[in-house]
């Protein structure tokens, strides 16, 4: 004899596209709407919430970056309205 797991009811509002594509989800894989919701929520909360590395070194050379993007542009505005930079040195080309 097999344990089923008790189950809760809740009722719950959802865009109309999002209830197509479960019908047709459902219907596809040959299971209930409901098995989707549950397989969905089960792996939301087991992946969609872990946290993520954050690799704080290449956040600071993105902000490096920028700044050296931004001197570019100030060093502009200092050169008698001449461009003192080439379009490839903006994107690295």
């Amino acid at each position: 004899m097999s344990k089923r797991k008790s189950m809760v009811r809740k009722q719950l509002y959802i865009e109309s596209e999002q209830n197509m594509a479960l019908r047709e989800l459902a219907s596809k894989h040959g299971v209930s709407e409901g098995q989707i919701v549950r397989e969905a929520i089960t792996e939301y909360l087991t992946v969609g919430t872990q946290s993520q590395e954050i690799d704080l070194s290449a956040w600071e050379e993105e902000r490096l970056f920028m700044l050296s993007r931004q001197n570019l542009a100030q060093s502009d505005s200092k050169s008698d309205g001449q461009r003192t930079w080439t379009r490839g040195e903006l994107y690295d080309l």
